[in-house]
């Protein structure tokens, strides 16, 4: 998947040219494109790509980027994501999307009318993004096929560099190029002679439940099973398992196992183990894809490009996905299970303890009424405050900081002003998801195949939203779900504490907290790999590749060479160097703010930044 494209000319009868943006996609990449009088649509996906649909009925043309499974069951006579918008859009009840099951992007041309409408999922999943002046609209999934358009000035929006290098993301619609926005999830857009109008067919909100804890496991395994009878649809679905329990929980729901797909940086790694114990476990077909951490380098331009520099290229998943997408056109992944159904970013209560913090599963205490600033101040996103405070000029700190508490207020006061404020916290997620600094790894992802989240599944995303936090940061009626789906899958080690997955949390805690004395007193040891740069994990250990791979070392190198390119009057340049120098060296840990500082350098040079 890549995604759509277009534009909209306030002349109804001015040629609608979009080569500009047709030309901007890789080699291999499929493009169909529409030039109308006054209007173009366009979608480019991989050759074998079955996550678009189209439709065309008189003066009215639809493209879809992804898909919406069982459209027939919103209109009978649906035949795909594109028909049953076309139908919806005749029938002005484009608000029904809001029943709407699947993970799209729509774009609408309405000649008659010399209308453009514009349409993001519920949780914009699929990105759009739009630019517009007085001669009309261009708009893009990709950041980097809007920026074909010539018209469109390639400048840095210092707010949305400033949110990027605190929080390693953007916020509500911002974009970190000047005048280039992001449409808000759920949300229709609408371009016409009259201007640009925005407005919302659905709202995110939580419930309360109608079960207990137990009745609600029921339903979550349920949600899951059906979740999966839809997505693993197809002969070459694949799924990224981890060791871990998201994944885990996906292959366990699914009747029709999916070709599992593992990645680490050496062949004893411990996660590789479990999840190959994992896939036989459950009669899975396994593969093993080996990506040595100094080749992710080699990557960093390509992934920036796929990603559009909207959070901390993920070069470790974009590095094993073209073997995958050898045998795999469409993958699943456990994302976002953990951070809803996990409660895995609310606020939660720490042990601090021997110099370590342990998550403990139990919320923190907040305010009556937290607003912006609290919570801004409480993410656990991005480099630490004293970093950023240390880089940014000083000149440019209240802009940088109180902007972004301000858009922070403006976005999410339907949610701090509501019952539960705590669910502002992963409203910041959920309320425009692909923006999200964790869904780096499927915009790399969707860089390769098709992609299919069952987190978003709509039954599962209801069983979510009648979770009070509490239940959601202790996780137990989501360990019940895994046991009723598979006891003996439940059992095996997470390989994030190499303790059993269905162990309480509290048990959990105090396993962890003994493997760690006893690792103080010298009778347990880490597991051992390759080099510093290699992890027991799927990935590979930044903090030490950055310091001790020649390549990576110099690039940071030349990188430090032209900071004053880099720093667009916000950074203080003397700062960042010195921050390169002291990691490289080993004398600090900048491992977030140079993951952050090697995207922002090949988004100014990949995209021409001025």
């Amino acid at each position: 998947m890549i995604g759509l494209f277009g534009l909209w000319r306030r002349d109804a009868a001015a040629p609608a040219d979009i080569a500009a943006l047709t030309t901007r996609h890789p080699a291999g990449i499929a493009v169909e494109s529409l030039a109308l009088q006054g209007a173009g649509l366009g979608i480019a996906a991989h050759m074998h790509s079955r996550c678009l649909s189209r439709a065309r009925q008189d003066d009215i043309a639809v493209f879809v980027s992804g898909e919406i499974f069982e459209a027939e069951k919103l209109d009978p006579q649906a035949k795909d994501a594109a028909d049953l918008i076309l139908r919806f859009y005749r029938e002005d009840k484009l608000d029904r999307l809001a029943e709407a099951n699947g993970q799209f992007a729509a774009a609408l041309y309405d000649g008659g009318k010399h209308k453009l409408v514009l349409i993001a999922d519920r949780l914009a999943s699929v990105p759009l993004h739009y630019w517009s002046d007085d001669q009309g609209l261009v708009f893009a999934t990709q950041l980097y096929t809007l920026l074909g358009e010539p018209r469109i000035p390639r400048r840095a929006d210092p707010l949305g560099l400033a949110e990027l290098f605190t929080l390693q993301r953007t916020i509500a619609d911002h974009t970190p190029v000047q005048g280039v926005k992001a449409l808000p999830a759920a949300h229709i857009l609408q371009q016409d002679r009259n201007g640009i109008s925005l407005r919302p067919y659905w709202h995110l909100h939580w419930r309360k439940p109608d079960f207990n804890r137990s009745e609600g496991a029921e339903r979550l395994a349920a949600a899951l099973r059906a979740a999966l009878t839809r997505q693993s649809d197809g002969q070459d679905v694949g799924l990224l398992l981890s060791g871990g329990l998201d994944s885990r929980l996906v292959l366990a729901a699914a009747d029709r196992k999916p070709l599992c797909w593992t990645t680490a940086s050496f062949e004893d790694n411990p996660e590789l183990a479990l999840a190959r114990t994992v896939a036989a476990g459950l009669h899975a077909q396994h593969r093993t894809v080996l990506v040595d951490p100094a080749e992710t380098l080699a990557i960093q331009d390509e992934t920036t490009r796929d990603g559009g520099g909207m959070f901390p290229a993920s070069t470790s998943v974009a590095a094993f996905m073209p073997r995958v997408a050898q045998e795999s056109s469409i993958c699943l992944t456990g994302h976002g299970l953990d951070y809803t159904l996990r409660g895995y970013y609310l606020p939660s209560r720490f042990l601090r303890l021997g110099g370590s913090n342990t998550r403990l599963p139990m919320l923190a205490e907040l305010p009556a009424r937290p607003d912006a600033a609290y919570l801004f101040n409480r993410l656990r996103q991005g480099p630490p405050r004293s970093t950023i405070e240390r880089i940014v000029r000083p000149a440019r700190q209240a802009d940088w900081f109180g902007g972004q508490v301000n858009a922070l207020s403006n976005w999410l006061a339907p949610w701090l002003n509501s019952d539960e404020p705590v669910n502002a916290w992963d409203a910041f997620i959920l309320a425009q998801v692909s923006k999200h600094y964790a869904f780096t790894s499927m915009a790399a992802v969707r860089g390769h195949t098709d992609l299919r989240i069952p987190a978003f599944d709509i039954d599962v995303l209801n069983v979510y939203l009648s979770m009070p936090p509490q239940w959601r940061v202790e996780a137990t009626m989501t360990q019940q779900a895994m046991r009723l789906l598979s006891p003996e899958i439940a059992r095996l080690p997470n390989a994030n504490t190499g303790f059993r997955a269905d162990l309480n949390s509290w048990a959990e805690i105090g396993a962890l907290l003994g493997r760690a004395a006893l690792r103080r007193l010298g009778l347990a040891s880490r597991p051992q790999t390759p080099s510093d740069s290699h992890s027991a994990g799927s990935w590979q250990n930044l903090t030490a590749l950055f310091r001790e791979d020649p390549a990576h070392r110099a690039h940071f190198t030349a990188i430090r060479g032209r900071l004053d390119a880099l720093s667009f009057g916000l950074f203080d340049t003397d700062a960042l160097a010195a921050c390169i120098d002291e990691h490289l060296d080993g004398h600090a840990k900048h491992t977030k703010l140079l993951r952050q500082l090697l995207t922002h350098d090949s988004w100014v040079r990949v995209f021409g930044i001025a």
